[in-house]
């Protein structure tokens, strides 16, 4: 018996690990998270700062394709620290770009937006795209 409980534990731990491991996370480590999002507000005031670079060359702001043709920025949804989806809107006065987490709750929680006055504003949005309209961070 003393050599039955022991095994008897070994075995339902290893089942209880095999079967977590084909599950897929319905939420993200928080540090991961945090990470996710610093990753991405960093990689828009690359932008941002890539933008003010496009404008003082050719007197306009850039699409992020432009930004990223002319090698000012890399692709921001690569590397280690991901899990955002970019979008850069250029227009005559100015841009917005906005980082939103491809999953929602699992690579991240809070949306962010920046534009020409350089000024990185951020809030959980359920998914949604931030705006001019939400706080600093």
């Amino acid at each position: 018996m003393k050599r039955l409980l022991p095994r008897l534990i070994l075995t339902m731990l290893g089942a209880f690990l095999i079967a977590g491991c084909g599950s897929q996370p319905s939420e993200q480590s928080p540090i991961v998270t945090v990470a996710n999002e610093t990753a991405a507000m960093t990689r828009l005031r690359a932008i941002a700062e890539a933008e003010q670079s496009y404008l003082a060359e050719t007197g306009k702001y850039a699409t992020l394709e432009e930004l990223m043709q002319r090698g000012m920025v890399g692709d921001p949804s690569k590397g280690k620290l991901s899990g955002y989806k970019f979008e850069v809107v250029a227009t005559a006065k100015g841009f917005q770009a906005v980082a939103v987490p491809e999953e929602y709750g699992v690579t991240g929680k809070r949306s962010f937006y920046i534009d020409q006055s350089n000024t990185m504003r951020g809030k959980d949005r359920k998914g949604e795209r931030a705006s001019a309209a939400d706080p600093v961070v």
